[in-house]
């Protein structure tokens, strides 16, 4: 009977023979025989694999109240398009946003952040963008919901571009820092490339 065995062990990785020595102490002890009974049944069975747990959902619905105008910060001296403010759905889903790029960020290395604001604009586009209020909005929805849609990359609000007191224009942002998904502000002549889209909904 123990040559069988001997044979046996040889081809049992090393990390598993502590558990196969455990298995005969309790089947040689008090308790053998209810041991012997439990372990008869798993090899009669087989071992099922534990069930997948799925994971929940991720809410991608954002509901913005239009009725509340953004909060700019102190520093702000105009807001470049004050009509456009309120304007926009109040529910929609983060898988209708597309991210837009100009040509040239397409296309080549990079280019002034001023270009992609100065087309959205001279194309009517600025309407279909999404503004600060939008990106408060995404920002609660956390990072997971971040990544799924913005992963690494860096989506500017142009609806809601302003003047500085310094006199020059500023655009807000979300990224992703230090495992939060924050907002942030950029100076359009700042070079612009292909990780950067406008965040525009699809009429």
């Amino acid at each position: 009977m123990l040559a069988p065995i001997v044979r046996a062990l040889v081809g049992v990785p090393q990390e598993r023979l502590g558990v196969l020595l455990d298995t005969i102490n309790k089947v040689g002890g008090a308790d053998g025989e209810l041991w012997r009974t439990r372990f008869a049944e798993v090899l009669r069975g087989g071992v099922k694999p534990a069930p997948l747990v799925s994971e929940a959902p991720l809410d991608t619905l954002i509901h913005v109240d239009r009725s509340i105008r953004p909060v700019y910060p102190d520093w702000v001296r105009t807001v470049m398009h004050p009509e456009l403010e309120l304007t926009g759905p109040v529910e929609y889903d983060l898988g209708t946003v597309d991210l837009w790029l100009h040509y040239r960020q397409k296309n080549g290395p990079s280019l002034a952040g001023y270009k992609p604001y100065e087309y959205l604009k001279e194309n009517g586009m600025l309407k279909s963008c999404l503004s600060l209020r939008d990106g408060e909005e995404i920002q609660k929805k956390g990072l997971p919901v971040f990544r799924k849609f913005f992963q690494g990359k860096t989506v500017p609000l142009w609806k809601s571009i302003v003047q500085a007191r310094s006199g020059g224009l500023r655009v807000p942002y979300l990224c992703e820092h230090d495992g939060m998904v924050v907002m942030r502000w950029d100076w359009p002549e700042n070079y612009w490339i292909g990780f950067r889209p406008a965040l525009c909904l699809v009429s």
